[in-house]
């Protein structure tokens, strides 16, 4: 699976919102596409559909083997804090 790492300065107030997510793991290319996918349906993060677009994470959630971030069927992506 496709893995991308996070940086402690890519979180705000120890959060990331979805739609930073979702282009900081390069699965949209901007942030309407983000916004776009969020509102169809279209993604999941660790199995879970996210619907909000003001969805937030903690940083607690990327601990150990971090979060799988899904956008469609096929389109998968490991994310972790380096």
């Amino acid at each position: 699976m496709p893995s991308t790492e996070l940086t402690t300065q890519d979180f705000t107030d120890d959060a990331i919102d979805i739609l930073t997510l979702l282009v900081k793991s390069q699965l949209v290319p901007s942030k309407s596409e983000a916004r776009r996918a969020v509102e169809q349906g279209g993604v999941a993060v660790d199995g879970e559909k996210v619907t909000d677009i003001k969805a937030t994470l903690k940083t607690s959630r990327f601990v150990g083997d971090g979060i799988v971030l899904k956008r469609g069927k096929k389109n998968f992506r490991k994310v972790t804090i380096n």
